[in-house]
């Protein structure tokens, strides 16, 4: 009981603070996903808790003091502004160190509802936490343009946040204009994350229509082949069998070069009697095509796309 009641005491306590900095917030007053925080001055130490804002850290020109997974977001993320070497990992993305962060003395950390939401109090006891949620259940595009802006303005880099931007829209604009006049618009494709699972059997992730992935197709001009319903994360995992009832000309994917399941002995037989698969309509995209990332992640798909498309039979 008595641990409960301090339990309780705690969380008044932090409930209590956050309202009166909220009231004599002398700097910005931030509204997220967890409420709101007070964030002074200019931060100049941020850290980033999930490769997303990581990568907008990036194309704000901003090097975070400290990241989390940093082999992994080398691994998986392709955008044309790299990590510096001085960047430190604070841990997973599901469970980061709170001593390394600390000891990074941030003036600001950012994260995200899916990961952060026990340890928001904690993190918010180190520096100034603003918590993002890009599954609120509306546009995935919308709220990553509009997370991006948000960070754009805290760390006043709202002119580079405009240009980025400008660029994706352009880029967008242009893939779609290629697209169209190679006699591809309209056509449907459907883009897929494939890797072995922990079972040791292939798992697809289809991307729906409420994704990013999705809205980006229909910005170049495309149809996504997979009408499956709405996810909460936008995909849908399914297994190698399920493409055998795709309904698409296009198949694109993602799978690592080291893992790539369509090439394995056992699942060769199925793979090479789809119907794409047999007139050539079946691309590997680059393995680092991040499709849940920024606007610099957003533009290299969309840049994959226009690639894997107008190379095709």
């Amino acid at each position: 009981m008595k641990t409960r009641t301090l339990g309780l005491l705690t969380a008044l306590t932090l409930s209590t603070l956050g309202g009166a900095r909220a009231a004599t917030c002398a700097g910005q007053n931030v509204t997220h996903a967890l409420g709101q925080t007070c964030v002074s001055g200019v931060p100049k130490r941020v850290v980033s808790l999930e490769w997303t804002y990581t990568e907008n850290l990036l194309a704000l020109g901003v090097q975070p003091v400290g990241a989390a997974d940093l082999t992994g977001y080398r691994e998986w993320v392709r955008v044309p502004v790299s990590l510096g070497a001085g960047v430190q990992d604070v841990g997973t993305r599901q469970q980061p160190s709170l001593e390394r962060i600390r000891a990074l003395k941030p003036d600001l950390i950012i994260t995200t509802k899916l990961r952060a939401a026990s340890s928001y109090a904690q993190l918010s006891a180190i520096a100034p936490t603003l918590v993002f949620d890009p599954y609120s259940g509306g546009s995935q595009l919308t709220e990553m343009r509009q997370t991006f802006t948000t960070m754009a303005r805290v760390l006043r880099r709202e002119g580079t946040a405009r240009q980025v931007l400008t660029n994706l829209d352009a880029r967008l604009s242009r893939v779609r204009q290629a697209l169209k006049a190679q006699g591809v618009a309209g056509d449907r494709v459907v883009v897929a994350q494939a890797y072995t699972a922990r079972t040791g059997s292939a798992t697809l992730r289809l991307f729906t229509r409420n994704s990013m992935v999705s809205e980006i197709l229909g910005a170049v001009g495309l149809t996504n082949g997979w009408t499956a319903a709405d996810q909460p994360y936008g995909f849908s995992e399914v297994s190698l069998e399920a493409l055998t009832t795709l309904n698409t000309r296009h198949f694109l994917y993602v799978a690592q070069r080291e893992d790539d399941v369509f090439a394995a002995p056992s699942t060769r037989p199925l793979w090479q009697a789809l119907p794409f698969v047999k007139a050539g309509r079946a691309q590997a995209l680059n393995e680092r095509t991040w499709t849940f990332g920024g606007p610099l992640s957003a533009l290299t798909l969309a840049q994959e796309l226009q690639v894997a498309l107008l190379r095709r039979p």
